[in-house]
């Protein structure tokens, strides 16, 4: 067998689902086998055991027939058997669901009203496989074949309804139609830029900023870092841009991605000798506030805390 035909044999939805196929077959085994040997032993249930006991070991044959004839379907490559067995595998799941509810109601003696009401919990229960076997038994050859092809992956498969799907549908649009507080554009600006007596322009408070506060937590902006002897090819006022702007470290320059993009933060002064600055920048060239900052303060910060550049500013 080729590599294109071994791709096409497995790259099919009922053969994708096989490993979970084959897991939920031998948990439903091993957990309905586990409720039988507890039934067998049950003198509780001595005088009707025959429906608890018959129910309980008529799934545990499905589960355990199915298994097998399921993994021989995966190695012939034969979804006729595993739509078949497949019929199997609902009728014990159904089994299962009216043998533990039998074997409850009957183990604990409850009278034939609630026995009923629980028989119906397992119908609701049980519902998605009668339909299943319903389906796989009475389909039209049209409807059977769509199946057949949507299994093969040949056409796409249509959704079923699902009730949990709707009410988590609608929960989601339900929330999404909450009124909430529209983020406005100076929801974390704290600064603006002005005349500086400084340096030129700086970076002023426009209201108070508590210690702690990531200044321009919403510049989203990155730095490229380019060679220095780059930099140093450049004249001029271009050269300048580099000089008084960007940050130098590790004989690289971090700039913005483009000059047009300089935001608040590349305007910070360094405060004047004597002076303690208010804002410290972290590893990531993250600003934040040294300390309670009042608005209408400037911004400072120590650039050789950041940079290698004296003039940077």
């Amino acid at each position: 067998m080729n590599n294109d035909q071994e791709k096409k044999r497995n790259d099919t939805p009922w053969r994708d689902n096989s490993s979970f196929v084959i897991t939920f077959y031998s948990v439903l085994t091993a957990m309905v086998g586990a409720i039988l040997a507890l039934a067998i032993g049950d003198k509780e249930i001595a005088a009707v055991w025959y429906w608890p006991i018959g129910l309980l070991a008529l799934s545990v044959i499905s589960f355990i027939l199915g298994l097998e004839r399921c993994g021989e379907a995966m190695d012939e490559d034969d979804i006729d058997k595993y739509l078949a067995w497949l019929l199997i595998y609902n009728f014990g799941s159904v089994a299962m669901f009216f043998g533990i509810a039998t074997y409850i109601g009957m183990h604990y003696h409850v009278s034939w009203t609630l026995l009923v009401i629980i028989l119906l919990v397992a119908l609701i229960t049980s519902w998605k496989w009668l339909s299943d076997i319903y389906f796989l038994v009475f389909a039209s050859d049209a409807d059977s074949e769509e199946y057949r092809e949507e299994l093969l992956g040949n056409r796409l498969p249509q959704k079923q309804f699902d009730l949990v799907v709707r009410l988590y549908g609608f929960c989601r649009r339900t929330h999404k139609r909450k009124v909430k507080e529209p983020c406005l554009p100076d929801t974390n600006s704290y600064t603006r830029l002005r005349p500086s007596q400084i340096h030129g322009v700086g970076v002023f408070a426009i209201r108070d900023i508590p210690k702690g506060v990531n200044i321009f937590s919403d510049d989203k902006s990155e730095m490229i870092w380019i060679d220095k002897e780059m930099i140093q090819t450049k004249s001029g006022e271009v050269r300048r841009l580099y000089d008084d702007f960007c940050v130098l470290g590790n004989n690289k320059y971090g700039c913005p991605q483009g000059f047009n993009n300089l935001t608040i933060g590349w305007y910070i002064n360094q405060p004047l000798d004597g002076h303690e600055p208010n804002v410290v920048c972290d590893d990531e060239y993250d600003f934040f506030a040294a300390r309670n900052i009042r608005a209408g303060e400037e911004l400072t910060v120590d650039y050789s805390t950041f940079s290698d550049h004296p003039t940077l500013g």
